[in-house]
């Protein structure tokens, strides 16, 4: 019997060994399938988990960092922001941004490849941010190796450390003589229809043309007077130094003068300013306590549905840090069948509450016009829902399809995403009489709209005018 016991056992051992050495040649030169017998037909294990130059742990350590500031409300990084803090280096972390190269740009120049990582960089600038060793490969024991020529090959996989030129900041708003297309001004509050290509406040890569400067100009002259926010050298500097939290497209932000929310470059509709404190506190705690009501209207790829409700958490993209992203479900299970929180260790992005109300209002078999409505103001909130769902935004260069993109611009000139804030509905700040703003589309957006949507001038007029 003892015998017979050792025999089994030195049996089990053996298929362990088996086992263990066919374990390692997998993880040593990819996956292989294990069959035993005829009747083994499926693998033992998916394929072992890609190899990454990036500190995982160190990510998610940040992103547990930044649902803390959330959940705290000392969340101030911008949209404009392209931070990721990894504790390399001496550098200031204020302008030191980590990218990862993806499988599609395997084999680029790394100049080609900078600007498709982030589109805020153009290719030259690309170019001259490696010339001054501001590129740095991270080595998967966290060396560093600068890298200083600009027809280097960058691999799949890799982490770049991008070292970003701090910019002067101006000390003043400058008041500049810019088109406004103002909807209704009182001696509280003005309401406008922002252009496309147009930033509401100044910062980096900003610093004039924006909205904010062509007020400094309009309110000096403003047959309903100029306000508390202009006027003074000392308003204007507390306003450009003031912090410039994050938000977009409908989200509270504290940036003087008067700036209430703020709508993306490229979307172009609504957006109200205060011109008093009083008129300041009131509408930020109006659009914090979410009584204001914000409707948009948007072109994209496919349709999203009617009456559809999307209630899903964004966060901050952990690689690509000026873009946001659907956090995923800790609970959905991937290609290799297991569930991230049984994956990965360590604290998981929470991201912040985004709900999205969606109802396509028509659809060409390939384009829609949708009606948005938001409850939540997160940054990027509309894009990213819509990306999620498979229809983005046409023209959306961040979240959006390439190839439709370069069709938009090819047959018609249009390089911004097809998102136009239409309808916002407040009560006055002072008087707090109900009112109810509408604007127009732009020509561009318009045009595309009214060929998916025929009839739309006749049911929608208000928005087709």
């Amino acid at each position: 019997m003892m015998a017979q016991f050792h025999t089994q056992k030195t049996l089990l051992l053996a298929l362990a060994l088996q086992l263990s050495a066919v374990y390692s040649f997998s993880i040593q030169y990819g996956p292989k399938k294990l069959n035993i017998g005829k009747q083994q037909t499926t693998p033992l294990w998916a394929k072992p988990p890609p190899t990454t130059n990036f500190d995982l742990e160190a990510i998610e350590a940040m992103e547990a960092k930044w649902d803390m500031e959330e959940a705290m409300g000392t969340d101030d990084v911008g949209e404009e922001d392209d931070i990721l803090s990894d504790g390399l280096g001496g550098t200031s972390e204020e302008n030191v941004v980590l990218l990862q190269v993806p499988d599609e740009l395997d084999g680029k120049r790394i100049d080609a490849a900078l600007s498709k990582l982030d589109s805020s960089l153009s290719r030259s600038t690309c170019g001259a941010l490696v010339a001054d060793g501001n590129i740095q490969l991270v080595g998967a024991n966290g060396d560093l190796k600068v890298l200083s020529r600009k027809s280097h090959k960058v691999s799949f996989g890799d982490t770049l450390r991008v070292t970003m030129p701090k910019e002067e900041k101006p000390t003043e708003i400058v008041a500049q003589d810019l088109p406004l297309n103002i909807l209704y001004e009182d001696e509280h509050m003005i309401v406008l229809n922002k252009a496309a290509g147009m930033v509401v406040h100044p910062a980096a890569g900003n610093w004039d043309g924006t909205v904010v400067n062509a007020l400094a100009h309009y309110l000096l002259q403003s047959p309903y007077g100029a306000g508390e926010f202009v006027g003074s050298e000392t308003n204007t500097k507390t306003a450009l130094q003031a912090d410039d939290p994050a938000g977009a497209d409908g989200e509270v932000i504290s940036f003087r003068p008067g700036i209430v929310h703020r709508l993306d470059k490229g979307t172009t509709g609504i957006l109200v300013v205060a011109k008093t404190t009083q008129s300041l506190g009131t509408l930020s705690e109006a659009f914090a306590a979410r009584t204001v009501k914000k409707t948009y209207l948007a072109v994209t790829v496919g349709n999203p549905g009617k009456r559809v409700a999307i209630d899903k958490p964004i966060g901050r993209h952990p690689i690509h840090r000026q873009r946001m992203r659907v956090v995923p479900d800790p609970h959905r299970r991937d290609s290799s069948g297991i569930a991230p929180k049984d994956r990965l260790t360590g604290p998981k992005q929470k991201g912040r509450r985004a709900l999205s109300y969606v109802d396509t209002l028509a659809f060409d078999g390939k384009l829609s016009v949708a009606q948005v409505r938001i409850e939540t103001g997160r940054t990027h909130q509309i894009r990213v829902h819509l990306q999620d769902r498979h229809t983005p935004i046409y023209g959306d260069d961040v979240y959006g399809i390439e190839a439709w993109n370069k069709q938009l611009v090819k047959k018609h000139g249009i390089a911004r995403p097809l998102l136009h804030a239409y309808k916002l509905e407040l009560s006055h700040p002072i008087t707090g009489e109900k009112m109810v703003f509408t604007a127009p589309m732009a020509e561009d957006m318009k045009g595309i709209a009214s060929v998916i949507w025929p009839t739309g001038v006749e049911e929608f007029p208000e928005v087709f005018q």
